[in-house]
């Protein structure tokens, strides 16, 4: 799920020694993923301030998105040939050269939307091979049994940033140094992050005999996860619902201006806040606060709660809490959109976890990143269709299919293994 404050940690000092070894790894996400959500509002903003045509926002999610298609299943493999620590910190180095790049070319406005396309397809591209290789790294970081309480961690960090960084390049695009310091302060957060990798301790990873053949080895990690019905079934869930719902996020900042109006006059020292790019940040950071608030209890709910209907009940919430938001007219509105917020954190925990435990530890990175691939594969064509639907039919119709899309797709997993199957149950 396109799919983490500063949260709080100080519970992890009641945990065992392995889940500890998790800290660097929280916390250096948790600063990532700030700058991640900075440019989650400044980069669209950014082709706004370029172009202002909803296909090209349509065009630049695509373009973040279509790399893990492309490169997806082949980062298995190399993940589950190496070691994937150094992987990890490469690409939070190669990632903040390209931010540097962008903001210098924002800074002498020397930026064209075909850079801003560029730019977002190559970070797309290392986050691939980043984010498929971080949910494979934890097993081997932490113990099973923590798995769930680490996913929760960095599920509250990112909802928590989601919080903070919309809101944060707002503000500073309309105060603070506009698009170039944007930039500039995500470059610094990948850099961030890259030095916490540096202190993760790893411990012994499984030990492969012979290699096969890198067609083989792909072969068998694809074969593997369609022949097991849970993790089959949450994968396509999750492409489907990815499918219908990339728009909605794609197209926020021009939906949150044109149909939603505060109904309220708010105080002068608090006014530049609701004017312009700051007010599209405001409501992203504050739909993002009430998801952290839910995705806080995800490790209780994890434990007492069948993972499969964590991640079933997750859908439902995300597609009936836009659906709610879309029709409601009122700045208000972040309430329900940081419900769906919310669902989409349960429905990340779930599979995250799913996709830990249940695939072989000898193929951990070729499951986790065959899954992640199909998972998102259908982004890209999301967000371009619905940008091209958007310009020609308007907004609302956008996001009365997608939130429909989102609970029809779940209504269908009820019917598989994964709500009923009973080897999904979390395990404490």
């Amino acid at each position: 799920m396109p799919y983490v404050e500063p949260p709080d940690l100080s519970t992890l000092r009641y945990l065992s020694g392995s889940q500890h070894r998790a800290r660097p790894i929280v916390w250096g996400q948790a600063i990532s993923l700030l700058g991640d959500y900075v440019a989650y509002v400044t980069m669209p903003l950014f082709v706004v301030h370029l172009t202002g045509r909803a296909l090209d926002l349509g065009l630049t999610a695509a373009a973040e998105t279509l790399p893990t298609l492309l490169f997806g299943f082949t980062a298995g493999v190399f993940l589950d040939r190496f070691a994937i620590k150094p992987i990890l910190i490469a690409s939070d180095l190669l990632r903040a050269f390209v931010f540097v790049l962008l903001a210098i070319g924002a800074a002498t406005d020397a930026a064209f939307p075909w850079m801003v396309f560029l730019a977002a397809f190559a970070v797309g591209s290392l986050a691939t091979f980043f984010n498929s290789g971080l949910e494979a790294l934890l097993p081997s970081v932490v113990g099973e049994e923590h798995l769930v309480v680490v996913n929760s961690h960095l599920a509250l960090a990112r909802t928590m940033a989601f919080a903070l960084g919309p809101a944060l390049g707002g503000v500073l695009i309309s105060v603070g140094g506009g698009f170039p310091v944007a930039f500039a302060a995500n470059a610094v957060t990948f850099l961030v992050s890259a030095v916490f990798l540096v202190g993760v301790r790893v411990r012994k990873r499984f030990e492969v005999g012979e290699r096969e053949p890198f067609v083989e080895a792909l072969r068998t990690g694809v074969l593997f996860l369609l022949g097991h019905q849970q993790l089959r079934w949450v994968t396509v869930g999750a492409a489907v619902a990815n499918l219908v719902f990339a728009p909605l996020e794609a197209l926020l900042p021009l939906f949150i201006p044109l149909y939603l109006e505060a109904g309220f006059t708010p105080p002068s020292f608090l006014e530049f806040l609701f004017a312009d790019e700051a007010l599209v940040g405001l409501f992203i950071g504050l739909q993002a606060a009430i998801g952290s608030a839910m995705i806080f209890f995800g490790p209780r709910i994890a434990k007492r709660a069948h993972l499969g209907r964590m991640f079933t009940a997750g859908l439902v919430l995300f597609g009936l809490g836009f659906a709610v938001m879309a029709f409601s007219g009122s700045f208000w509105a972040f309430i329900p959109a940081g419900i769906g917020v919310g669902g989409v954190g349960y429905a990340n925990i779930a599979i995250v976890t799913m996709r830990q435990r249940l695939a072989p530890p000898e193929m951990l990175g070729r499951v986790v990143a065959a899954s992640r691939t199909i998972s998102w594969s259908l982004i890209p064509l999301g967000a371009a269709i619905g940008g091209a639907v958007a310009d020609t039919s308007g907004l609302i119709p956008v996001y009365s299919v997608g939130t429909a899309g989102v609970i029809a797709t779940a209504i269908l997993i009820t019917r598989t293994r994964v709500w009923s199957g009973s080897e999904v149950a979390a395990r404490s």
